[in-house]
C-alpha cells in the first residue's frame, strides 16, 4: 500500500469515526455544526504544528525534555535505593519494577506538591478560559477535561468536585471520555522511559482535548446545565493538605497505592494472558489443525481499524492486535508489546496516538468508584454511560490517529 492510499484511507477512517459517534448520539438534531468544525480545526492544528512545523515541534521537544529530566530525577532516587540495579547498561537491562515504580511514586509527590502550590489550578484556569468560549462547553466540564491532559482520570474531577453534583448527562460523558482519551503525566513519563516517543505521547494527550470535547457533544449534544460562567478551581486535595511536606507525604502515598495497583494488575494481566494463549494454542490445535495465538486472534479482528488508520498493509496485523490488546487489556499491555516490534516509523508514529489513552473497560470501575466517591448521586449515571464512554474515549483516539495519518 503506497503513502497515498494510506492518506486516502486514512481520511476515509475520519469520516467513519465521525459517522459512528452520530449514529450513537441521543439528540441528533442538537449537534453544533459549529462545535464539530472549531474542535476538528484545533486538532488539524495541532497535528501539523507538531508534525510539519520546525517551531512546534521544538515547542513539544522542549516539553518532552521536560519531562525527560523530571524521570531523570526519579532515577537518581531509585539508584539511592536499588544501587547498581537502577543502571540500564548492566548485564540485567531494565528491570520493570526498579525503572518504572519510582517514577510513579515521584511524580505522584511532584504532582500533588504542584497542586498544593496552585501552579496546576493555574494553568488549568488559563487553559479552559481559552477553550470555553470556542466550544461553548460550560466553566466546569472545560475546567477538568483540560485538567485530564495533564492529570489521571480520577485526579482531574477533584479540580470541579463542588459541582460534579449538578451536572447532567452531557457534562457528565464529557468528564468521562476526556478521563479516558488521556494519560496523566506520570504515566506519560512512564512510558517514555520504556521507549514510547515522548514527543508524540505529549502530542497526543493534548490532541485529544478538543477531540473529546468532539466526540462527547455529538453523543451527547444537549446540555442540561447551561452554566458557563467561570468557575473555582478547588483550591486543595481531596483531602486537603496542612502545608508542603504533608502535600508531599500524601502525594508519595498517592503514588504508592498507584505503583502497587500498576504492578499488580500487571503481574496478574500477563499471567492470566499467557495462560489464556496457552488454552488458545492448545485446543485450537486440535479444533482447526495448528496452534492459533491470541494476538493472532486480536490481530484478525482489529485488522480492520487499522486500515482506517492509514496504516501500512505489511503492519495491519501486528497493529491490529495492539490496538485489540488496549481496548480489550489496557494500553500498558499494549506499549510494553509496541516497543518490542518492528514496525515501519509511519505505523510506529500512528500507534502512539491511536493507544494514548485509558480507554478500556477497566476504566469503567475506576471512574465509578473514583468519580462517584466525589459525587455519590452520579453513580447510576456513571455506569450507565460507561460503555458509551469506552466507545467515546476510544473514537478520540482513533480520530487523533487517522488526523496524524493524513498529515504525516
Amino acid at each position: 500500500m503506497d503513502l497515498l492510499s494510506c492518506k486516502l484511507f486514512a481520511f476515509i477512517g475520519i469520516i467513519s469515526f465521525l459517522l459512528i459517534a452520530f449514529l450513537f448520539s441521543t439528540n441528533r438534531k442538537n449537534i453544533s455544526i459549529k462545535l464539530i468544525l472549531s474542535s476538528l480545526a484545533m486538532q488539524f492544528g495541532l497535528a501539523f504544528l507538531i508534525l510539519k512545523t520546525e517551531f512546534g515541534r521544538k515547542i513539544f521537544e522542549g516539553i518532552s525534555s521536560g519531562f525527560s529530566g523530571l524521570y531523570g530525577f526519579a532515577d537518581t532516587g531509585a539508584s539511592f535505593i536499588f544501587g547498581n540495579l537502577a543502571n540500564v547498561s548492566g548485564a540485567w537491562g531494565v528491570i520493570f519494577f526498579v525503572k518504572v515504580v519510582p517514577i510513579i511514586i515521584f511524580f505522584g509527590a511532584l504532582t500533588s506538591l504542584l497542586f498544593y502550590l496552585g501552579i496546576i489550578q493555574f494553568l488549568v484556569k488559563g487553559l479552559s478560559f481559552l477553550l470555553q468560549p470556542l466550544f461553548g462547553t460550560s466553566g466546569a466540564e472545560t475546567l477538568c477535561v483540560v485538567g485530564n491532559s495533564m492529570l489521571s482520570q480520577t485526579e482531574a474531577p477533584l479540580l470541579i468536585k463542588g459541582y460534579l453534583k449538578k451536572m447532567g448527562e452531557s457534562e457528565i460523558l464529557l468528564v468521562m471520555i476526556s478521563g479516558m482519551s488521556t494519560l496523566s503525566g506520570a504515566i506519560i513519563a512512564v512510558y517514555g522511559s520504556i521507549g514510547v516517543p515522548m514527543i508524540h505521547l505529549i502530542a497526543a494527550s493534548v490532541m485529544s482535548i478538543p477531540g473529546a470535547i468532539l466526540i462527547s457533544k455529538i453523543l451527547s449534544p444537549k446540555m442540561a446545565s447551561k452554566e458557563k460562567s467561570d468557575v473555582s478551581v478547588a483550591e486543595d486535595s481531596e483531602n486537603g493538605s496542612e502545608n508542603i511536606f504533608d502535600a508531599i507525604a500524601s502525594g508519595t502515598i498517592d503514588g504508592m497505592k498507584v505503583a502497587a495497583c500498576v504492578v499488580a494488575v500487571l503481574i496478574s494481566f500477563v499471567s492470566l494472558i499467557e495462560m489464556l494463549n496457552f488454552l488458545i494454542k492448545f485446543f485450537s490445535s486440535y479444533i482447526v489443525g495448528r496452534p492459533f495465538s491470541l494476538n493472532e486472534i486480536l490481530g484478525g479482528l482489529f485488522s480492520g481499524i487499522t486500515f482506517l488508520l492509514g496504516i501500512p498493509i505489511q503492519d495491519r496485523i501486528a497493529s491490529g492486535s495492539l490496538v485489540g490488546q488496549k481496548l480489550v487489556i489496557n494500553e500498558f499491555i499494549a506499549y510494553s508489546n509496541f516497543v518490542k516490534m518492528q514496525l515501519s516509523v509511519r505505523t510506529k508514529i500512528i500507534l502512539v496516538y491511536a493507544l494514548c489513552g485509558f480507554a478500556n473497560f477497566s476504566s469503567i470501575g475506576i471512574q465509578i468508584g473514583g468519580i462517584g466517591a466525589l459525587a455519590p448521586n452520579q453513580k447510576g449515571r456513571l455506569a450507565k454511560l460507561g460503555l458509551k464512554a469506552v466507545l467515546g474515549s476510544t473514537l478520540v483516539n482513533f480520530l487523533n490517529a487517522a488526523i496524524v495519518s493524513l498529515i504525516l
